[in-house]
């Protein structure tokens, strides 16, 4: 009999670090290959994938139950797959200074290497998935984080909550949660209409990235 080799996972070049993901996923059409019991939950059409400042071209957005898939429209030899795990945190990014176009920001964990003295100063590898109707970005990050809610890191003993020090060295517990792996970029206790308004309508206030927020 016949066995099917599995995936490769190659090295994603994006600010000269590396992470792992599955390059060329197998795929039907437009449509990724599932496993036993994945479905597909969202699909989005003309998306645009940057790997760091890099454009990797436009395609399909798929948010299955179990992993991200892009597949590059124009090429499809090309696209890319990783689990939910691997984003360590995820937002809506509306700020025109910040990248010129609104997009899904994602934060990525990098492949466990040698440390180095470089690494204080390494950045963070990140993905932008920019729609070409940005109006489908909240649905789109709502999704993200039901599903990213669904496949938790099976490694990952992060208490709930963030603790920082106070100015008298006491431990103090904020209020959110920034770049939970469980699920949405952010997790906040205090959720209601406004504060989703608020989000969308004034982003400067909110730096480089307006994060969208969900309750825990």
């Amino acid at each position: 009999f016949e066995c099917s080799q599995p995936p490769t996972y190659v090295p994603l070049d994006v600010h000269s670090t590396t992470m792992p993901v599955e390059r060329a996923p197998p795929r039907n059409g437009d449509l990724p290959t599932l496993g036993a019991n994945e479905e597909i939950r969202l699909s989005e059409q003309r998306v645009k994938l940057y790997a760091g400042q890099n454009l990797e071209g436009e395609g399909i957005l798929h948010l299955t139950t179990r992993q991200i898939v892009w597949l590059n429209s124009q090429n499809p030899a090309a696209g890319y797959a990783m689990d939910y795990p691997f984003v360590t945190m995820h937002a809506i990014s509306r700020d025109k200074n910040a990248w010129p176009e609104h997009c899904l920001y994602c934060q990525l964990r990098e492949e466990e290497r040698p440390e180095t003295e470089d690494d204080e100063d390494a950045d963070v590898p990140e993905l932008r998935f920019v729609p070409a109707d940005s109006a489908n970005l909240q649905q789109m990050f709502m999704v993200f984080s039901e599903m990213s809610a669904m496949n938790p890191d099976p490694t990952d003993d992060q208490a709930d909550g963030i603790s920082e020090e106070d100015d008298s060295g006491d431990d103090i517990e904020l209020p959110f949660q920034v770049g939970a792996p469980m699920g949405a970029g952010i997790w906040t206790a205090d959720h209601n209409d406004d504060a989703m308004a608020d989000a969308d309508e004034d982003d400067d206030d909110h730096g480089d990235i307006a994060m969208e927020t969900e309750t825990k």
